[in-house]
Formats: C-alpha cells, sequence, structure tokens
C-alpha cells in the first residue's frame, strides 16, 4: 500500500509543477497589486472622512497581453464627492510598476430612484473610488489574454 502511494505521488509531482509554473505570474502581479492597496490605505484620508465598510476589492482584466486593475474601495466622508475625487487625483501613489500617479481616478455614490443619498439624513456620504490602471510584465499572466 504505501508503495503505491509513493507511486501516485511521483506521478502527480509533474502536474503540481506546471500548475505553480502557470500560477506564479498571477500570485507575483496579485503580490504587486496588494502593496499598491498598501500604498493606498496608507495615504492620509481628505479631513472628516474613514474607510467605508468593505475592504478594497483588486479586479484583474486583459486583452492580448495587456493587463488592467481596477482597485475599489468606500470611503465614508463629510466632505464633497468633488473634494474627496480631486484629492485622489492629486495623489501620487506608486502602482505596481513603480510609476507614480500613472492611474484614472473614478468616484461615485449611490442614490435612490428620487435623487436622495440612500443612507438618508446622515452627514456623512459614501463615495466608491475607483483606480483604473495598467501594468506590465505580465506576458505570462493568464487572466490578460
Amino acid at each position: 500500500m504505501a508503495r503505491r502511494s509513493g507511486c501516485l505521488a511521483l506521478l502527480l509531482v509533474p502536474f503540481l509543477l506546471l500548475a505553480a509554473i502557470v500560477m506564479a505570474p498571477v500570485w507575483i502581479n496579485d503580490h504587486r497589486l496588494a502593496r499598491m492597496v498598501d500604498r493606498i490605505q496608507e495615504y492620509p484620508l481628505p479631513s472628516g472622512t474613514d474607510f467605508g465598510s468593505f475592504d478594497p476589492q483588486v479586479e484583474v482584466s486583459g486583452d492580448s497581453g495587456d493587463c488592467w486593475y481596477t482597485i475599489r474601495f468606500e470611503l465614508s466622508t463629510e466632505r464633497p464627492v468633488q473634494e474627496v475625487l480631486n484629492h485622489y487625483r492629486q495623489a501620487k501613489i506608486e502602482d505596481p510598476d513603480g510609476d507614480l500617479g500613472d492611474y484614472e481616478v473614478v468616484a461615485f455614490t449611490v442614490f435612490d430612484e428620487p435623487g436622495t443619498h440612500v443612507d438618508g439624513t446622515s452627514a456623512a456620504n459614501s463615495v466608491i473610488i475607483d483606480l483604473d490602471g495598467m501594468y506590465s510584465g505580465s506576458w505570462m499572466d493568464m487572466r490578460c489574454y
């Protein structure tokens, strides 16, 4: 029985190595993006602003080897949306390639049908920030194809 288990393990080793080789670029790029998320969270917030109820989310997509990312995070703020948007547009946060501010920033809020904020009479508004950019070094990342 032990001999069969050993033979089975030896047969699985090449497949495990192949899986690690295929996944390594994904893991490396995920680490680079996670470091950017850390830099975003360390960047000073506008006054009267706190991070929202969900952790930053990262989405990666691509086409023909180009990798695009979106980092989305929520803020709860008493500041006007345009002021928060300008705060992050002026920020020089290092992207996954090491460039400063090489991304686009979009902000939006959630409204109900009549056009009032969903959170009602609260002084703090929920603002969603999206940082959209592209990173290089992705020729083997399967999400970029």
